[in-house]
């Protein structure tokens, strides 16, 4: 059965693919590919050769795709959830980006935000009560967080504006709460990070990187 769902779709350009899938009660999925006018939290821009897809099954989740500013082309944003209670939100402005969230449980919380050129993300949360966000301002970067088990795992990504050319994955698993804290500054370039919190231990990690 399905009802009291709401999808909002708004879309400006051309060569684009917008899907949205939901199975459920009480879902919201917001989709923004560009807009001939500005509006609450964005200004007008166009939305070229983009392809979207956001799919819910389940109770009470919300899905947001969304960019703010930049005319964009050559986008690829997927989120996917499975579960109730979840939050999905990507909003990525420029260009040849590819960004996905997949969410498999409950109360799990996922956002990938910013700028930038030719960059690759991954938010995968399986279980329950996960939080995992991406802030992300630089050009030909890929960064993956992966978090499972029964813990509650937070990871934080912040990669500063000219901070290029970067590579992050995050892997937290197990029963134990898994914390990690990641900061890539300005011109920190060429910086390969890979971490991986697991077991039943309480782990936290803080990572600054500058020039």
């Amino acid at each position: 059965f399905a009802g009291d769902n709401t999808i909002s779709i708004i879309t400006s350009g051309s060569g684009s693919s917008i899907t949205s899938t939901q199975a459920g009660n009480g879902n919201t999925t917001t989709i923004l590919c560009g807009s001939t006018t500005a509006g609450t939290g964005y200004s007008a821009h166009t939305c070229t050769n983009a392809v979207w897809k956001s799919t819910i099954d389940g109770n009470s989740n919300v899905s947001k795709l969304f960019t703010v500013w930049s005319n964009h082309t050559g986008n690829t944003y997927t989120t996917t959830i499975d579960g109730n209670d979840n939050y999905a939100y990507i909003d990525q402005d420029e260009d040849n980006n590819t960004s996905t969230i997949t969410q498999t449980g409950n109360s799990n919380h996922a956002e990938q935000l910013g700028s930038g050129d030719n960059n690759e993300y991954g938010i995968t949360q399986m279980g329950n009560s996960k939080y995992a966000k991406i802030m992300a301002f630089g050009d030909n970067s890929d960064f993956t967080i992966h978090q499972s088990g029964t813990g509650l795992h937070n990871t934080y990504i912040w990669n500063n504006n000219y901070a290029d050319n970067n590579s992050v994955v995050v892997t937290q698993s197990g029963s134990g709460n898994k914390d990690a804290d990641i900061f890539l500054n300005a011109d920190a370039d060429n910086t390969n990070v890979d971490l991986t919190q697991s077991g039943a231990g309480a782990h936290t990690a803080n990572m600054t990187f500058t020039t």
